[in-house]
């Protein structure tokens, strides 16, 4: 019985947030160039406002994207909870390179950001804005998201979804950000005792759907592969 106010990872992406070790990162990584043109500042950097603004006017589209990973207290399953401490700033962070950034040094940074993991007290992602690039015409956006929260093709969809198809596009607000409450442990626990007291229910449910008259020979067919 889940509350409204959080949602148990599937099993496949619980494996992903499990198979994750110190030297294991489960990120999905990816880096791009780019012109830097309108967001180009006075000084040869980036307007990085002017990119947290745009990215935080378009989150509530994802809302996973304000979502942290807590655990259920019996069975430490993991849950979406929302962010109550959610700061875009955090996420979208803003480097540089030193002269004269070419191609090399940007891999290596490159290479450093997506060597370490992500913060597991936080959302899983993070997007580096890299300026100096060619004494400032050009940019970098390095993407690290979890895997637990995406596959490789959503991610790129998402990606897309931050940015826009014309450098003058207007920066709209979005709809202010209401975080929904953390259950609390009690409820939690509620919930696993509930969820335990009705698994034979369920295990039963499901063997009758198995065996329906329908469903014999998508069965039978099952079985001899197996064996």
């Amino acid at each position: 019985m889940a509350s409204y106010r959080y949602e148990i990872l599937s099993p496949r992406d619980a494996a992903f947030l499990a198979a994750e070790g110190p030297t294991t990162p489960m990120h999905i990584g990816a880096a791009f160039v780019a012109d830097a043109g309108p967001l180009a500042t006075a000084d040869g950097g980036i307007d990085i406002e002017r990119v947290r603004d745009f990215i935080a006017a378009r989150l509530h589209r994802i809302p996973r994207y304000r979502q942290r990973v807590a655990y259920t207290p019996l069975r430490r399953r993991p849950i979406w909870v929302d962010d109550r401490h959610f700061k875009v700033e955090f996420h979208v962070r803003h480097s540089a390179l030193p002269r004269p950034g070419d191609a090399d040094q940007l891999k290596r940074l490159i290479g450093r950001v997506c060597a370490q993991p992500l913060d597991r007290g936080h959302p899983l992602w993070e997007l580096w804005v890299v300026e100096g690039l060619e004494q400032g015409r050009r940019f970098a956006l390095i993407s690290k998201v979890h895997h637990c929260m995406v596959d490789g093709v959503s991610s790129t969809e998402l990606l897309t979804l931050l940015m826009s198809a014309l450098p003058d596009d207007q920066i709209g607000a979005g709809p202010p950000y209401v975080p929904r409450p953390e259950p609390s442990v009690a409820e939690l626990a509620r919930d696993e005792l509930v969820s335990f007291a009705l698994a034979p229910l369920d295990a039963a449910q499901s063997l009758r759907e198995l065996f329906a008259p329908g469903r014999r020979t998508e069965l039978g067919q099952a079985l001899r592969a197996a064996a």
